[in-house]
């Protein structure tokens, strides 16, 4: 037996979930694309009138440059001391949306934490299956790291956040910091209802979870391509399948109890807790996937970004 729907976010969200119920067929990445462009091309407000934007290319081994979202609050001042920085990776499944959509929510954690963030429109998948977005994030980091003098900030409280497919980047980022000995080290993780096992098949939500498991599929299989469903899969590309969290940084970690990741989440959050790392976790009754997107006037959503701000802060 499934939870029901929080009852305010039901009446707040209950049109928008209607045009995410219908479920697509498994490997159609262009159905999927279309259907979350029109859900973030619908709630796309300005940015806040006390953030700026600029947009950089970081240029990787490969010869590609990827686009880095800086946002920042106008009225910082210069010279006041270096500030902590958050690496950014936006969701989509690992196949869709851009760093260019997730600008409007990341703006207003800027304007209400101070602090400035790098949103990074990494390569997606199939096109670009694993590592290369992932790799897209490292050089971004590398180049965070080497520009940390011109922006002004700690080069030791840089952190690095996402959600859902970013999420999941994110958590395979800091491993791979750790490992290629990224020094300093990262300060902290904020994750957001990541998306960190490949190996989910199943559903406990009743169908109340809006991303299915054949979302779930769908993007895997897009990312992994043909390691997709074999135990030859890098914890890069899927944290969940992590033996050793030693030395990677503290964790924020939240996620509705109606989302698909619900369970991953939970048992990542264990492996944090059983190393002593330093981990803030937050399960959010009666909420799905993406639940500040379908309700950003809600309680619960209010709650969730108050609690992401203090992470940012704490970093």
């Amino acid at each position: 037996m499934s939870l029901p729907y929080d009852a305010e976010f039901a009446a707040l969200a209950g049109p928008q979930l209607k045009t995410q119920s219908v479920v697509l067929p498994v490997h159609d990445v262009k159905a999927r694309r279309a259907r979350m462009e029109a859900f973030v091309a619908g709630g796309r407000p300005d940015l806040p009138a006390d953030v700026e934007q600029t947009i950089y290319h970081v240029k990787g081994s490969d010869g590609y440059e990827v686009p880095v979202y800086h946002l920042r609050k106008k009225d910082a001042l210069p010279g006041s001391g270096p500030t902590p920085a958050i690496l950014h990776m936006h969701g989509g499944g690992y196949i869709g949306v851009s760093a260019e959509d997730a600008t409007p929510s990341i703006a207003a954690y800027v304007s209400h934490s101070g602090i400035p963030i790098f949103s990074v429109d990494y390569r997606l998948a199939p096109e670009n299956p694993f590592p290369i977005p992932l790799e897209d994030c490292w050089n971004s980091l590398l180049w965070l790291h080497s520009q940390a003098e011109k922006f002004d900030i700690d080069i030791s409280r840089i952190a690095i956040m996402g959600e859902s497919a970013g999420g999941g980047l994110a958590a395979g980022l800091a491993p791979l910091a750790r490992d290629r000995g990224l020094s300093p080290p990262l300060a902290k993780q904020i994750l957001i209802y990541p998306m960190l096992d490949d190996r989910l098949k199943s559903d406990h939500t009743g169908g109340l979870a809006i991303f299915a498991v054949e979302d779930v599929i769908t993007g895997w299989s897009a990312y992994l391509g043909p390691k997709y469903e074999t135990d030859d899969v890098s914890p890069y590309a899927a944290a969940a399948r992590l033996t050793d969290v030693k030395g990677l940084p503290p964790l924020y970690l939240d996620v509705g109890h109606l989302d698909m990741f619900v369970h991953e989440n939970w048992a990542y959050v264990q492996k944090y807790v059983a190393a002593s790392i330093p981990t803030e976790f937050h399960l959010y009754t009666g909420v799905p996937h993406a639940f500040h997107r379908f309700a950003p006037t809600a309680r619960v959503t209010k709650r969730a970004f108050a609690n992401r701000v203090g992470a940012m802060l704490s970093i």
